[in-house]
């Protein structure tokens, strides 16, 4: 074998290989020396020849400080100043495969936001509902192969961020839009032989773009983040829906200026509800929020800062700082770790637990702008980033190499999300909504 030939002279190191594969995939803990010049390549093959394979299965390979193996044996000697005569123990692991495209949906403008049923709103796996925001002043509701449902017109403005809230029973969803009309509209969503959609109510009280969304995990309350500078609480019960004035009525009633100042989309037969709280304390457009916990949400900002707010007291408890803009970020609630995407090209993840010189944990660099970011909800290692350069790269953050790079949109992609565990979704400015599907090795 290749992998396992060569000159005794050159030098060579002890490996042990461990692995919590199945029984059919182990081979003997004993230490094997192997050529420090093998690679992640060809330690696989190694493998594969102690297992006698008809059919070679491609691994990957966990150093002992947790981290994947990228590089040759004798470079990862170098990183860790070991000596030849150390004994180099690897787990190894299934490569995961190369995602394959599954589903695609042309729209007419830029696809900017994108939501998963299954993910964002307790729907069940598989179930494969997906909410898109598009420039052209709609959302759409599309099924797994990309079919339009419904479609959810109202705004003035082009969509900027939606989210799924939890159903209210008999076949109804409910989600929220948010749009650059400085308005958010809460929709009621029937599922049928022909879905429809309906408008529940407006919010308003953002005095520019509103460029994202989150709901709360129990799907009751909702925030908004806006160009303005500000976040927004907003509460999306059905009992503050019915005692809430039509537009017509708040403007006779005679609003505050601040709240005065509605977006011509705002229809004066619905109710309009005002925000519950806000969240003061970016200095610039917030770009991003997430809503993980029900005490905690996170905003990011171009002011470069990212904040953790206390929900019940509308207080900001944790602020990080970078010096350059921040354009979107998320929250794994697996790994506890914070995501940012940036304008310098940069992914940052950070540890609020640790110390604030500690806090900043590691970066993962894009070729342009990251313009959207998101964990997977089961595996705490896996990464879904976007980028203005048309990329979308796939994550193990075991390592500072992408897992995978998907094949690119025509133009930037503005929107990524995970569809249950195995389908990546992402949407841009070539109006593509696309889903890759993975086959995720055993854990």
């Amino acid at each position: 074998m290749d992998s396992m030939a060569g000159a005794t002279s050159e030098p060579q190191v002890q490996v042990r290989f461990t692995t919590k594969l199945e029984a059919r995939f182990r081979v003997t803990e004993a230490p094997i020396q192997l050529p420090t010049r093998l690679t992640r390549h060809g330690l696989s093959e190694v493998i594969n020849h102690l297992l006698n394979a008809e059919k070679p299965v491609a691994f990957d390979f966990v150093t002992e400080d947790g981290s994947l193996l990228r590089g040759s044996l004798a470079k990862y000697l170098t990183i860790k100043s070991l000596s030849g005569e150390s004994v180099v123990a690897l787990e190894y692991i299934e490569l995961m495969a190369p995602p394959e495209e599954q589903s695609g949906a042309a729209h007419d403008d830029w696809v900017s936001a994108v939501a998963s049923r299954s993910e964002d709103a307790g729907g069940e796996a598989g179930e494969a509902v997906l909410l898109s925001g598009c420039y052209n002043n709609s959302a759409y509701v599309r099924d797994a192969a990309g079919a339009e449902l419904a479609e959810l017109s109202g705004h003035t403005g082009a969509i900027k961020g939606v989210a799924w809230l939890p159903g209210e029973g008999g076949g109804a969803m409910r989600a929220v839009s948010a749009s650059k009309d400085r308005t958010l509209r809460i929709w009621t969503v029937q599922r049928g032989a022909a879905w429809s959609a309906t408008c529940e109510a407006v919010c308003s009280g953002h005095t520019d773009s509103v460029e994202a969304v989150a709901a709360s995990p129990a799907g009751d309350a909702f925030c908004s983040a806006g160009w303005d500078g500000t976040l927004k609480l907003w509460d999306a019960s059905a009992a503050r829906i019915a005692a809430a004035p039509t537009g017509a009525a708040a403007a006779a009633e005679g609003a505050k200026p601040k709240r005065a100042k509605r977006a011509e989309g705002a229809a004066s037969s619905l109710p309009t509800l005002e925000p519950t709280a806000d969240l003061m304390g970016h200095s610039d457009c917030v770009s991003g929020v997430v809503w993980p916990t029900a005490a905690l949400a996170y905003s990011c900002s171009w002011d470069g800062s990212l904040k953790e707010w206390d929900v019940p007291t509308a207080a900001c408890s944790t602020t990080l700082h970078t010096s350059k803009a921040a354009s979107c970020l998320d929250v794994s609630l697996l790994c506890g770790l914070i995501a940012s995407g940036h304008t310098d090209h940069v992914l940052r993840l950070w540890d609020v637990r640790c110390a604030p010189q500690s806090q900043h944990q590691l970066s993962l660099r894009h070729k342009g702008w990251v313009s959207a970011v998101a964990w997977s909800r089961h595996r705490s290692q896996l990464l879904l980033s976007s980028c203005h350069d048309g990329s979308v790269r796939l994550w193990d953050t075991r390592s500072t190499v992408p897992l995978h790079e998907l094949p690119p949109h025509a133009d930037k992609v503005l929107c990524v999300a995970w569809d249950g565990a195995e389908r990546l979704v992402s949407g841009g400015a070539d109006g593509e909504l696309r889903a890759m599907q993975l086959r995720l090795p055993a854990a």
